[in-house]
């Protein structure tokens, strides 16, 4: 086999169209087709879908850190037991972000240390892992008009 026909020599044309995330599952699955697994058709659709889903991250990954949130404050850090008075209910129905698609907005208030940022920031990497356009503000960097 010549090394127009090996990864190796896939590499150059690969990344040549912008397509390199392809070469980090592509020994995986020529081993796939290989075995008989995937066909020609089915083969070509995992490579595309593994490029897509590596870009995908990508661009959440970008998102997240051009909102600067804070690594750790996550939904799926979120304490809920921290503060038993807290409506879990309510912040897993806002977790679903139906608010973005509607126009509204959230505004949370109440006493220092009850959870406010670590739950704003936590929607705001919700929202970086949906393909939705989004704009959020802490009160103390807000300007008036």
């Amino acid at each position: 086999m010549t090394a127009a026909g090996t990864a190796a020599g896939l590499a150059p044309a690969l990344r040549a169209l912008g397509l390199s995330g392809i070469l980090d599952t592509l020994e995986a699955r020529l081993a796939e087709a290989r075995a008989g697994t995937l066909g020609h058709a089915e083969f070509l659709q995992v490579l595309c879908e593994d490029e897509l889903a590596r870009r995908e991250a990508g661009k959440v990954a970008r998102r997240i850190r051009a909102a600067r949130f804070p690594d750790q404050a996550t939904l799926e850090t979120f304490d809920f037991g921290y503060n038993p008075r807290l409506p879990a209910a309510q912040i897993r129905d806002l977790a679903r972000l139906e608010f973005i698609a509607a126009g509204e907005g959230i505004i949370a208030y109440g006493p220092v240390g009850t959870g406010k940022s670590h739950l704003a920031a936590a929607l705001g990497h919700q929202a970086c892992r949906c393909p939705v356009t989004r704009k959020s503000a802490r009160c103390q960097s807000m300007r008036p008009v």
